[in-house]
C-alpha cells in the first residue's frame, strides 16, 4: 500500500521537507537514521507532500516531519533545547514539554486517505 503524507503550514519555502516512517518507537521523533523509510521534499508551497511506496496494509506506523530550514538534515535548537525549525507529527498531538512519543503519534494509515500533518513553530 502507498502512504500518501501531507505537511501543511510550512512558514517559508526555505530549505526542505524531511519526512521519516516510524513503525517502532526506537528513534521517533528526531532520529530520522533510524526510521523504516525517509523522504526529502522541495518547497514549493505551503504545503508538501511524500509518498511512501509498499507499506504493509494495516501496519501501525508513525510519521515525523521536519521542516530543515538551513539544510543540514537534523533539527536546529535554541535555548533550552526549543525547536528553531518547524516539525510535526502524525494524529497531530498537542505537545507541551518534550518530544512527542510514538504512541501519541501512531497510526494504521487507510487506503486512499492521506494523512495530514500540521507544522509547529515555537
Amino acid at each position: 500500500m502507498d502512504v500518501e503524507v501531507i505537511a501543511r503550514g510550512l512558514r517559508n519555502h526555505q530549505g526542505s521537507v524531511l519526512f521519516a516512517l516510524f513503525i517502532e518507537p526506537r528513534g521517533f521523533p528526531d532520529r530520522g537514521e533510524l526510521a523504516a523509510m525517509r523522504v526529502e521534499v522541495p518547497i514549493d508551497a505551503d504545503q508538501v507532500q511524500a509518498r511512501f511506496s509498499d507499506v504493509p496494509d494495516g501496519q501501525a506506523l508513525a510519521v515525523a516531519v521536519l521542516h530543515d530550514e538551513d539544510g543540514d538534515k537534523r533539527m536546529a535548537t535554541g535555548l533550552f533545547g526549543m525547536p528553531k525549525e518547524g516539525f510535526g507529527v502524525s494524529n497531530n498531538p498537542r505537545i507541551l514539554f518534550g518530544p512527542p512519543r510514538f504512541e501519541d503519534a501512531r497510526l494504521v494509515p487507510q487506503p486512499g486517505q492521506p494523512v495530514i500533518i500540521d507544522m509547529k513553530y515555537f
